[in-house]
């Protein structure tokens, strides 16, 4: 996830640059996979936020 397509395939709200409607919704969107120890509460949050994008 990033800012710039220069250094990343998804935007800040998880959606694929290159397939559009795409989104990743779980811990493969980090650029280290991990989250933290315990990686529960940020899957969650970054389900969590990717659907409140999908509904706007």
């Amino acid at each position: 996830m990033g800012v710039s397509p220069n250094d990343s395939v998804l935007d800040d709200t998880a959606e694929a640059r290159p397939v559009k409607r795409l989104f990743i919704a779980d811990n493969s969107a980090l650029a280290n996979a991990l989250g933290g120890p315990n990686p529960t509460l940020t899957s969650q949050a970054l389900a969590t936020r990717t659907a409140e994008k999908l509904i706007t």
